[in-house]
């Protein structure tokens, strides 16, 4: 009996792959560069939105050191009217939404930036009789939920 004559193929290797294909090898380039840029922005987003949300934080905690939920009744239910409410306040372009009742007001801002689409920031206060709490949520106002005492 004979051998039987099978040619064996040698595969191509990824340069051989590369020197035939140079279309593929920029598009593939071109991607990476772009998911690899899109993640640089997201870190330096991400960075960016804590320093200003941070810093808005403090501010907010120094307009609203010493008031009572009660003052913030004006404020509620989106009627946007500033009556009686604080003029601590001020032109705060950033106040989102106010729920107030007379045991808590809760207050959101939201911080502007060219970060906003990349890393969203709240900033909340919670104003007690006795206790103001400012955080930093790493949501949109719209998602960060009321406290449950909130009216």
């Amino acid at each position: 009996m004979g051998t039987c004559g099978v040619a064996r193929t040698r595969r191509n290797s990824v340069a051989e792959f590369a020197a035939d294909r140079p279309g593929v090898v920029v598009t593939v380039v071109v991607v990476a560069g772009l998911v690899f840029a899109a993640g640089i922005g997201k870190l330096l987003a991400d960075r960016r939105a804590d320093a200003i949300a941070e810093e808005r934080a403090g501010q907010v905690a120094v307009l609203l050191e010493g008031s009572v939920p009660s003052e913030y009744l004006t404020l509620n239910a989106g009627t946007g009217e500033r009556g009686d409410a604080p003029g601590r306040l001020g032109d705060a372009a950033d106040l989102e939404s106010v729920v107030a009742g007379s045991q808590v007001a809760f207050l959101r801002f939201q911080p502007d930036g060219w970060w906003s689409a990349f890393a969203e920031r709240c900033v909340v206060a919670e104003v007690r009789a006795d206790d103001l709490v400012v955080r930093v949520e790493k949501l949109a106002c719209a998602r960060v939920p009321s406290p449950p005492d909130a009216p």
